[in-house]
């Protein structure tokens, strides 16, 4: 069965003409230069991927967050900002050295970033270490315990594919479905928040053993799937199910088409999200996968957003991870004029992991804690969202996503909402 398509197209198409049309009219350029000085400046570590398979991920997050701090003027809670970058790299030592450097050296406030889980797993004892939380804006791992000092602006890796699991459950029917993904903890979170969901819904893997086939990470993603394609192939599998990201999802896409395997591909949303839908073009049609955002969900806050990176960006479209960027800036933004205004006020969760108050009226990263917890309703372009008190990940909507071409541009267009999830 085809899903059906939300109507708000024609809407859609106005916002994409409106967007190209400022693009051409539009004069860009960071205001930081003019921030009000005021104020006393703030530092904030910003870290991202310059380097390795996930550099254009780490492209897109740093213009998102660029774009947001245009926005609010270069300022965030009403102070002048000094943004100081480094290197992600793949995850692992070059991210731990770089946040160790804007913690240690550069004295920031607090860090934005982290593109895979990997990442966020390695820095988080430093977090707890230092009391500098993170702003996390990709890959959120199932390995955090105490999330008191991290706050992701993303998605909870299990939620993605636990989203479309009942959904997908219904398509298939009787059918069983072939589950394939990257051997490390983020691909394991994302693969198996799939699994158990649509096996509580009734639904069997085809794979053999019935258990999910893992393609190897270390000592470098996996661009080589065809000894895994030619058994999907022959697997007589309903549909397959997949989460990969960068590299290695660009190349999963090719080689599924170079195969001619015509078995309906299900994926989670980062498969054909930004760099890799530009890179892939046609060959991601027809692909259905699910996600937090579409450039094509029709509300006010979306539509500003899609029409300001549009004039930025020479008429290019926006995606997640420049979505996740721009709300770091927002809950920033709220979060300190909430801890200037109320310095001393404890984090207001309901798990009894509550970060303490700040001892003194000054602006710290303490104080910026506990704030964090406060901030309320973010007005994202995704729809709004407000941070779970246990996880400290957003408790919002998900939606089923169609590739599909709009005009002269190829977009996951949104096909219904799937679920709402976050805790």
């Amino acid at each position: 069965m085809t899903p059906q398509q939300t109507t708000g197209r024609s809407r859609w198409r106005l916002v994409i003409a409106a967007a190209l049309l400022m693009a051409v009219t539009a004069c860009t350029g960071s205001s930081l230069g003019g921030s009000d000085n005021s104020g006393e400046e703030i530092s904030i570590g910003l870290i991202v991927p310059k380097s390795g398979p996930y550099k254009a991920i780490g492209d897109d997050q740093a213009a998102g967050w660029r774009l947001a701090l245009e926005k609010l003027g270069g300022e965030l809670g009403g102070r002048p900002v000094r943004v100081i970058e480094a290197d992600e790299g793949d995850g692992k030592a070059t991210a731990l050295a770089s946040a160790r450097k804007l913690i240690e050296q550069d004295k920031v406030l607090a860090l934005v970033g982290g593109a895979t889980a990997d990442t966020v797993q390695t820095v988080y004892p430093l977090l707890k270490e230092s009391g500098v939380p993170l702003i996390g804006i990709g890959g959120r791992p199932s390995t955090v315990d105490d999330p008191t000092y991290l706050w992701s602006t993303s998605w909870l890796s299990q939620e993605t594919g636990a989203s479309i699991a009942d959904y997908l459950r219904q398509e298939v029917g009787e059918g069983r479905v072939w589950v394939i993904g990257p051997d490390y903890i983020g691909g394991h979170d994302q693969i198996g928040g799939f699994v158990d969901a649509f096996r509580r819904a009734g639904g069997k893997l085809a794979n053999p053993g019935e258990e999910p086939t893992w393609t190897p990470w270390a000592p470098a993603p996996t661009t080589e799937f065809s000894p895994y394609l030619t058994k999907i192939k022959d697997s007589g599998a309903a549909a397959v199910y997949t989460f990969y990201a960068g590299t290695s999802a660009v190349e999963f896409v090719k080689q599924y088409r170079q195969y001619g395997i015509t078995t309906p591909l299900y994926a989670s949303g980062f498969l054909t999200e930004g760099p890799s839908l530009t890179a892939l073009g046609e060959q991601a049609k027809g692909i259905y996968t699910a996600l937090n955002y579409s450039t094509t969900l029709d509300n006010a806050a979306n539509r500003d957003f899609v029409r300001r990176f549009a004039a930025a960006n020479d008429g290019k479209l926006p995606n997640l991870y420049h979505v996740c960027a721009w709300d770091a800036a927002l809950v920033l933004d709220k979060a300190i004029a909430e801890a200037l205004a109320h310095p001393n006020a404890p984090a207001a969760t309901s798990d009894g992991q509550s970060a303490p108050a700040a001892e003194s009226g000054e602006l710290t990263s303490q104080s910026l804690t506990a704030a964090l917890s406060r901030v309320g309703s973010i007005d994202s372009p995704r729809g709004a969202w407000q941070f779970g008190p246990v996880n400290h990940t957003p408790v919002q909507a998900y939606y089923l996503r169609e590739v599909a071409q709009d005009g002269q541009v190829w977009v996951n267009r949104t096909v219904q909402t799937l679920t709402t999830l976050g805790s």
